[in-house]
């Protein structure tokens, strides 16, 4: 190869290298400006979001007044007049009911395999007002605080109330539908969820190797299918082995311990899945063939077809936590 194409090779390589990097440069300068871009567009997501207040008011409240006769929540244990503003009442086939939301009333939809009808809803800036839900529309997802939920679905008494809320504090307004399709939508996220936050909060506190059940003395760690505690107004937990020994307590508690004790909340472990659950909701297995540690047990499911499917193989009965005596148990 003579000198001059010699040359001309080298300007031709190194014109190649030359369009190759502005090529590169060009690539990565829109991969930069696309990134930015999208950083920008999050972060002004999150500033809007951040800018949205909720609004002023108390909810829960500390010191409602009588909203409802129902104490608590059937499904979740709370104290329904705390949590008045998302209180929801309903006729069902096990009875009627009011719970603290929508979301709760939706569980217990699905625990038992039977849905809710009739169903009236508390307004949430008038919760002294309820409404028929078929009346009624939800902002689901807005800056107030819902209650049991991963996204608030409060209810109003008609669309340019919701829509008027919305246009403040954020949301999408739905009709019932869409919102009882929402709250369904997300239980199984949500227990998962409502279970690390009690944990965290010590709601529930998983007992040590020396935490005794104050019942019977035994150890509540070494059975974990079975363990059970209280959660007392004064933030102390109570440990229980069994749900039999839980049971024992609350029939003869002075029995047990020598001051009262008032109950905040109280927990078992569903037999079913392992998770800890208000001793309100889940289904028990009373008479069955299968034993605790303290030998007779009623064994909590969450779902009703669950234990309906356990008592054929069992045997044994289904009960409310309300119905559980010790006689029950024994029997």
């Amino acid at each position: 190869m003579n000198i001059s194409a010699l040359q001309s090779f080298h300007v031709i390589k190194q014109f190649r290298s030359m369009v190759i990097i502005c090529f590169l440069g060009i690539v990565l300068l829109s991969v930069l400006g696309s990134v930015s871009f999208l950083s920008a567009a999050e972060n002004g997501k999150m500033a809007m979001k951040d800018s949205v207040k909720a609004p002023a008011i108390e909810h829960p409240m500390m010191k409602p007044k009588m909203y409802s006769k129902e104490m608590r929540c059937p499904n979740c244990g709370m104290m329904i007049n705390m949590w008045a503003r998302t209180r929801h009442s309903f006729k069902h086939p096990e009875g009627d009911f009011t719970t603290c939301s929508i979301r709760c009333m939706a569980d217990k939809a699905a625990s038992s395999g039977a849905g809710p009808t009739d169903v009236h809803v508390a307004v949430y800036l008038d919760p002294d007002k309820m409404v028929s839900v078929e009346k009624a529309f939800y902002v689901v997802g807005s800056s107030a605080a819902g209650t049991m939920t991963m996204k608030s679905k409060i209810a109003f008494a008609d669309k340019m109330a919701a829509e008027k809320f919305a246009s403040s504090y954020g949301g999408q307004v739905v009709d019932f539908e869409g919102a009882y399709s929402a709250a369904t939508m997300e239980l199984p996220k949500s227990r998962m969820l409502i279970d690390q936050k009690r944990k965290k909060t010590g709601k529930i506190k998983e007992p040590t190797e020396e935490d005794a059940c104050v019942v019977c003395g035994m150890y509540p760690a070494r059975y974990p299918k079975h363990n059970c505690q209280i959660w007392t107004a004064d933030g102390a937990t109570l440990h229980f082995c069994s749900t039999q020994c839980m049971v024992n307590f609350n029939a003869q508690p002075g029995k047990y311990m020598k001051e009262p004790v008032k109950t905040k909340m109280a927990w078992v472990t569903l037999f079913s899945d392992g998770m800890y659950e208000s001793t309100l909701g889940p289904y028990y297995v009373v008479g069955s063939k299968v034993d605790g540690p303290m030998g007779k047990e009623a064994l909590p499911f969450k779902v009703k077809k669950n234990a309906e499917e356990f008592v054929d193989i069992n045997g044994g009965e289904i009960v409310s936590f309300p119905q559980l005596t010790p006689d029950i148990i024994m029997k």
